[in-house]
This record gives structure tokens, C-alpha cells and sequence, in this order.
């Protein structure tokens, strides 16, 4: 029996160490206790009061389904509101600045810090999973919903409840003070509470059709690997920056970010244009194309807002050949080399979704066209707002704004754009026109039938070649410096101290 004994020191040797301290300590603390007791009494005062107020449960066919929609909704409220808030907390307060020294003086690289964090957000879900199940049965004992529907609906939850753990961790790694800390977190709370009315509404919806009668169905398992592949994807996106946001500031942390993003769009651009030769429709393309054109806008703050002088250590892994540096730039963490692989994605996006069309000229109708300009104009103005922000500070305010806040200025230029000035033309005409949002990256997607769209895809051109004209001579200048560093060369023999050559 030793060679167990040896084998299971060997595995505890091996666990990352932030998962065996986090759930030590959840175990030791009270929060989890405290809402393991408070999941288990809802859950037995649910039951109890469905069969002991509600006399058909017990004799109807569909009482279990009526017990089971509750209990669901229950569980995945509680697993996407307790659990990331837990894991997002903890992670924010060692952030902080009174505690920096227990996050950054370690050994542990960042990415066994972020999927440590990850993992025991998991083994904790598990936990309540678990405690979950024994209800579950019962429910089918009560008839109305079979086996293989809960199993589906509760994996499906799992993997939104993991994705929203990743999504609490990148949060709480976002570099701010406490008041942006706060808002960050009231913000992602309304965003999950808006999540968990989706979800639950799209389960019931599940449930209604019937989800477990339909594993042999090839559109079924179609639908739940593409719902397994982007689950997977926006893990993977979400650890990576995390990972980078708490990397040294002088690492390369963008380029495992962008190699994994691009990869994520080329594949789920197959599955896409595989799903839509299936079906014979274009909506699956354009809600690939949306998906992305939304991430990459979002990406394209992030980007300029990036340092303009790379590290030594960035530097020395620049290639030496021209055509895998000019590859190689727009991968590197580098502002100029993020704004342009941001718009190279979405200016592919779009050419995508028009080649499709191309292709396919059958599944062109006046809709389909109505709905790829609004795409176009949103990739354009965004472009045209960071580039004129980065201008702006770069100009006029070189020495009050670093790069890193190039994104609050393109937020304010938006604010007073899309907002501001059409409040002022509505109080000075008394009405309102939606012509006065045609500088909206969002209008046309409002107004997608009328005369906005048109309009606000020529002006978003035209700014997106005037500014992107000016800069020019910015992007030049951060290519031009992206080159490996030179070694430095001995101008003349070396002589010791008392004027004999070295090496001689």
C-alpha cells in the first residue's frame, strides 16, 4: 500500500497551490457554509410548499417539470451571483494596494494565480451541484420531465456559470482605484442579473421542446458543440487577459491574447458558414460577424490605450526578418500594432460577410444588406473615435494624459457626439430628428430602415481615411521602432588597467 501513499503525495505535490488555499479557506470561512444552508433550505422550502400547497403536483404529469423550473432558476442564481462575486472579491482585495505583496511577491507565474482562482470557483459550483442533485430526482419521480433533459440543462448551466467565474476574475483584475472598482462591479452585477433572466428563460424554453428527447438528432449535438466551443472560447479569452492585465507590465501580454482571439474567429467562422449552409441562411454569419465586429470595437479601446515604446523584453523577441517583424507587429503588445489588428478583424469581418452574400447570391434579400451596413459603420466610427483620441492627447495633452487613459478620452468624444449634441439641437428645436445621430456608431443599428444608415456609412468613411491619414506618421513611427535591439560593438581594443591588450 505504499505505492498509493506515494502516489497520492506525488498529486498533492502537484496541485496549484492558490486552489488548495482558496478552498481552505472557503471551508474554513462562513460564506460558503452560510449559503450551502440558506441553497438547501430554499430548496426543501420550495418542495415543501409545492406539495403540500399545490394537491395536483403529486397527481398531475407535469408536476415534476413545475418543481424543476423553480428549483433550476434557484441554482443558477445562486452559482452565477454567490460564486463569481466570491472568487471576484477575494481576487480584487488582493489586488489592493495595502495587500500587493500577496498576489506579486511569489513565485507562482500569473497563470497558475488566474486558473488557481478559476479552478476552485469550479470545485465550490461542484459543491452546490452536489447538494442540488438529490431534488433534481426527485423531480423526475414526479413525472414531467425526463433524465436527459436535466442532464443537458444542468451541463448547460455549468458552463455559464463557469464562464461568468472567468468573467468576475478578469474583472477584479482590471487595474483601478477603489471607487472604478466599485462601479466595475455594480456594472458586471446588472450585467449577470440580466444574464440570469436570459438564461433562465432560454432553459425553460429548453424544456418546453423538449431537449432530451432530441440526442440523436445531429442538429442537437451540432448546437451543443457550438455551444461548447464558445463557452471554451470566452473562458480562454477572459484567463488570458486576466493573465496579462496581472503580468509585468514589461512581458509581451498581448500576444497569447491576440493568437487565441484570431484563432477563435477563424474557426468559429467555419462553424458559422458550416451552420449556415445547413440551415440556408444567412443569420448565422451575421451573428458571427456582430459577435465579433462587437468584440473587436471594445478591442479597439483596449489597443490604444496600449504603451507606445516597447521594453527591452518585447524587443528582444522581434524578429529579424522584415516579413515575420511585420507579422509579428501586429501581435505584439504596441498601440499602433493593436489598433491595426483590431480593424484588420473587422474590416475582414465585413468583407466576410459581404463575400458571403457574394457567394451565395440566393440568401441576398434587402434585409440582409440593411443589417451588414450597420456593421460596417460601427468598425468605422470606432476606428475614426480612438484614432482621433489618441491625436488629441498625443497634441494637446502629452503631458496630463498617459497612454493608458486614450480610452476616456474616446469615451468623452463619443459622449459628446452621440449625446450631448443631440440633446442640445433637441432643446433648441423642440423636437427630436434621428438624423442628429447619424455620428452614432450605434444608429443605424436604432434606425436601421431609414435614411441614418446611408448617411452615416459615408461620414463614418470619411472619417476613417482623414484620420486614419493623419495618423499615419504615428503608426510609421512605432513601426519603424519596432526592431530588434542592436548589439552593441567594441569601437576599439580592450586594455586592462595596466594598458596590456586583452586577448592578445
Amino acid at each position: 500500500m505504499k505505492w498509493i501513499g506515494d502516489s497520492l503525495e506525488k498529486i498533492n505535490d502537484r496541485l496549484n497551490p492558490i486552489v488548495v488555499k482558496e478552498l481552505r479557506q472557503a471551508v474554513q470561512g462562513k460564506f460558503l457554509v452560510v449559503v450551502i444552508i440558506c441553497f438547501l433550505c430554499v430548496q426543501l422550502l420550495t418542495m415543501g410548499l409545492f406539495l403540500v400547497i399545490d394537491k395536483s403536483v403529486a397527481e398531475s404529469f407535469d408536476g415534476g417539470l413545475k418543481i424543476f423550473r423553480v428549483l433550476v432558476s434557484n441554482l443558477l442564481m445562486t452559482c452565477l451571483l454567490c460564486i463569481p462575486a466570491y472568487t471576484g472579491i477575494r481576487l480584487a482585495n488582493e489586488r489592493a494596494d495595502a495587500n500587493v505583496d500577496l498576489l506579486f511577491i511569489t513565485t507562482l507565474r500569473p497563470q497558475s494565480i488566474i486558473w488557481g482562482k478559476f479552478l476552485a470557483g469550479l470545485v465550490i459550483t461542484v459543491l452546490l451541484y452536489s447538494a442540488c442533485m438529490p431534488f433534481m430526482t426527485f423531480t423526475y419521480l414526479l413525472r414531467g420531465i425526463d433524465l436527459p433533459s436535466i442532464f443537458v440543462l444542468l451541463t448547460f448551466d455549468f458552463l455559464v456559470v463557469a464562464v461568468g467565474i472567468q468573467s468576475a476574475i478578469f474583472v477584479a483584475c482590471i487595474p483601478a482605484n477603489r471607487v472604478f472598482r466599485v462601479i466595475l462591479g455594480v456594472g458586471w452585477f446588472v450585467i449577470v442579473l440580466i444574464a440570469v433572466n436570459i438564461i433562465t428563460v432560454f432553459s425553460l424554453l429548453l424544456m418546453e421542446f423538449g431537449i432530451g428527447s432530441q440526442l440523436d438528432a445531429a442538429e442537437f449535438w451540432l448546437g451543443a458543440l457550438g455551444v461548447l466551443v464558445s463557452g471554451l472560447a470566452l473562458i480562454g479569452i477572459f484567463a488570458l487577459l486576466s493573465i496579462a492585465l496581472i503580468s509585468p507590465l514589461s512581458a509581451n501580454r498581448a500576444l497569447p491574447v491576440r493568437i487565441l482571439v484570431t484563432v477563435v474567429w477563424f474557426l468559429t467562422g467555419i462553424g458559422a458558414a458550416i451552420w449556415s449552409i445547413v440551415i440556408d441562411d444567412f443569420d448565422p454569419i451575421w451573428v458571427w460577424a456582430i459577435l465579433h465586429i462587437l468584440l473587436h470595437s471594445i478591442g479597439l479601446f483596449v489597443a490604444v490605450s496600449e504603451r507606445e515604446h516597447l521594453g527591452w523584453r518585447v524587443r528582444q523577441a522581434v524578429p529579424r526578418r522584415w516579413f515575420a517583424r511585420s507579422m509579428a507587429f501586429l501581435f505584439y503588445s504596441g498601440a499602433a500594432g493593436g489598433v491595426m489588428w483590431s480593424a484588420s478583424i473587422i474590416a475582414l469581418t465585413v468583407l466576410s460577410a459581404v463575400g458571403w452574400l457574394i457567394v451565395f447570391p440566393h440568401m441576398v434579400t434587402n434585409d440582409e444588406m440593411l443589417r451588414i451596413a450597420p456593421l460596417a459603420v460601427l468598425g468605422l466610427y470606432t476606428f475614426s473615435y480612438v484614432l482621433a483620441a489618441s491625436l488629441i492627447r498625443r497634441n494637446f495633452l502629452m503631458d496630463r494624459v498617459t497612454s493608458n487613459y486614450t480610452w476616456v478620452i474616446a469615451l468623452v468624444l463619443l459622449g459628446i457626439t452621440t449625446t450631448i449634441i443631440p440633446l442640445i439641437l433637441f432643446f433648441i428645436y423642440g423636437k427630436w430628428d434621428e438624423n442628429w445621430l447619424v455620428a452614432s456608431p450605434l444608429g443605424p443599428f436604432l434606425f436601421h430602415d431609414s435614411e441614418v444608415v446611408p448617411f452615416s456609412l459615408i461620414i463614418s468613411i470619411f472619417c476613417a481615411v482623414f484620420i486614419g491619414a493623419l495618423s499615419l506618421p504615428w503608426f510609421f513611427r512605432q513601426f519603424n521602432a519596432f526592431r530588434p535591439p542592436r548589439e552593441k560593438v567594441a569601437s576599439g581594443s580592450q586594455t586592462d588597467k595596466s594598458g596590456n591588450v586583452l586577448g592578445v
